[in-house]
């Protein structure tokens, strides 16, 4: 019979980002950087900005600057090779798409390797949206994996 009272169960750790800080921004925050507006507990785009907004630098500005990646995508193969202007399309609508609801999702970086395309995304979810586009529209084998826990992704697309 088990016992709910055992002290020496698995507790599940806090996954830390250590891009948000323990405090919250004062409200309203926006930021020096990119204009995203922290309102009521969330990051969102304002227009127009409130007045009275304290400055400072979100946590997806931060990320950037310092190349602290949340998602990977890779995309290759042959297809991908003729194709390219369509693929980096589907990329910048995707992350406008994801942007409008999820200000903090931005891409980091786009390398063009020549025989594969290798995205950079601040959080998760902009690269599993990328890759799932992309299969979308093209089909292909598409994996995502989430190697060290959930708050980062491994993307891979190719056909």
């Amino acid at each position: 019979m088990p016992n709910s009272n055992r002290k020496d169960r698995l507790i599940k750790e806090y996954i830390h980002d250590p891009y948000f800080t323990k405090e919250k921004f004062h409200d309203p925050s926006i930021c020096k950087r990119c204009g995203v507006v922290f309102h009521d507990g969330i990051f969102q785009w304002m227009e127009p900005p409130p007045a009275n907004a304290e400055k400072m630098i979100c946590p997806a500005c931060r990320r950037i600057e310092d190349r602290y990646e949340g998602g990977v995508v890779v995309l290759e193969g042959e297809f991908m090779q003729n194709h390219k202007d369509e693929i980096m399309n589907i990329i910048r609508n995707t992350e406008d798409r994801e942007m409008k609801y999820r200000p903090l999702e931005r891409i980091i970086e786009i390398k063009d390797e020549g025989d594969r395309i290798v995205v950079t995304t601040t959080y998760e979810h902009l690269a599993r949206a990328i890759g799932e586009a992309v299969h979308r529209a093209y089909k292909g084998n598409l994996n995502i994996q989430y190697p060290e826990g959930s708050k980062y992704v491994r993307v891979h697309w190719i056909r």
